[in-house]
């Protein structure tokens, strides 16, 4: 996704920055029109500024036409929020640690999922065949003989009470 130093992640501005550089690609534009002719129009919440189109006279913002619009998200927290998706942090842990609502949240990173899907390459792979690689368990320390033969691991492991 993108390199963001973690002594960034509490200062909003920097955080700002970033967000216009990954949603916008550096350039913030009327999400309506496309115009760069706007001016700023109310700062609420810094530093995220609410801006007027001077071509269309619409308002937007940096989260304007993204999944984060209409969201009362502080940048810090969509930093936080987008790096604990690509983490495959639980969106529990995520919700707890933010302080912010477990059903919302979940509704985000389900709402981000379908986008995901609709916008993969459906392609097929350029080689005929396809490689893959084992998974490897560990389920404990290997090279320690379970001291009595006739209870090994499996069948204590397996056992049901009742």
């Amino acid at each position: 996704m993108f390199e963001f130093p973690i002594d960034n992640l509490l200062d909003e501005q920097k955080c700002y920055t970033l967000l216009v550089e990954q949603f916008h690609d550096g350039n913030l534009k009327c999400a309506h029109c496309g115009s760069l002719d706007f001016r700023p129009h109310m700062k609420k919440r810094p530093p995220i500024i609410q801006f007027q189109c001077r071509a269309c006279e619409k308002f937007f913002n940096v989260f304007t036409g993204t999944v984060w619009e209409r969201k009362h998200y502080t940048c810090s927290q969509v930093i936080m929020i987008l790096r604990g998706f690509t983490k495959g942090d639980s969106t529990l842990s995520i919700s707890r640690e933010l302080k912010v609502d477990y059903e919302g949240l979940l509704n985000l990173r389900h709402e981000m999922q379908d986008l995901a899907f609709d916008r993969r390459e459906e392609s097929r792979l350029p080689d005929q065949a396809t490689e893959s690689d084992e998974m490897y368990q560990n389920a404990g320390e290997k090279g320690i003989a379970h001291p009595d033969p006739e209870d090994p691991p499996r069948r204590r492991a397996n056992k049901k009470k009742g």
